[in-house]
């Protein structure tokens, strides 16, 4: 891969937020800080990461709940697909109205994704695969050598779809037919749980 990925597990139910740095540049970008807003700062800073952005591989409150405090202190914009901008602002659609947790409504998105868009930090990029399902507007992230799943795809298996706006059937077909184009060697870094590779999931993942 062309740029390292710091994992930090945060929250009540351990999201993965990925900090990632472009190795000739130092320029990096943030994936799906749930929480513990303080710890990504602290790495940021010890790493030396100039932070060009915040995207978001979708919206409930447990990928989104440092995003405002990371906005504010590194002065950067929040990318999020055009399905999920409102998940952002309203604590029903992201869940966190129903957690106990504390309820995590913020400022919208500034930039928002489609299908196809790529996100660029240094000498880096990721292609944005749309794959619905989790969530209307649940994304992948593609480039590098790596691909950033979020909810859409664990190892061994795949995101929730009983939530509102979930579908088994579009997951199943996003997986299969939108993520046709990654490569076996590609590493995934999942939104929850341990990474893996393609490769493995297509052998082993019964999803696919």
């Amino acid at each position: 891969m062309d740029f390292s990925v710091k994992t930090l597990v945060a929250g009540m139910v351990g999201t993965n937020c990925y900090i990632l740095k472009d190795n000739s540049t130092d320029e990096g970008m943030v994936i799906d800080p749930g929480d513990n807003a303080k710890g990504i700062l602290a790495y940021i800073e010890e790493a030396g990461i100039d932070v060009k952005l915040v995207v978001l591989t979708h919206g409930h409150f447990d990928h989104i709940g440092a995003v405002d405090e990371l906005r504010e202190k590194l002065k950067v914009p929040v990318a999020i697909h055009k399905d999920d901008a409102d998940m952002l602002t309203d604590g029903k659609k992201n869940l966190s109205a129903f957690t106990g947790g504390g309820l995590v409504e913020g400022k919208p998105a500034d930039i928002l994704l489609n299908d196809g868009d790529n996100i660029s930090f240094g000498k880096c990029t990721l292609r944005v695969i749309s794959t619905p399902g989790h969530t209307k507007g649940g994304i992948c992230l593609y480039g590098g050598g790596a691909l950033f799943s979020g909810d859409t795809l664990f190892a061994g298996s795949i995101g929730r779809t009983d939530f509102p706006g979930g579908s088994l059937q579009e997951l199943v077909e996003a997986i299969k037919n939108r993520l046709n184009t990654v490569a076996d060697a590609a590493k995934v870094f999942p939104g929850h749980g341990p990474a893996t590779n393609m490769g493995i999931e297509r052998e082993c993942n019964p999803y696919m």
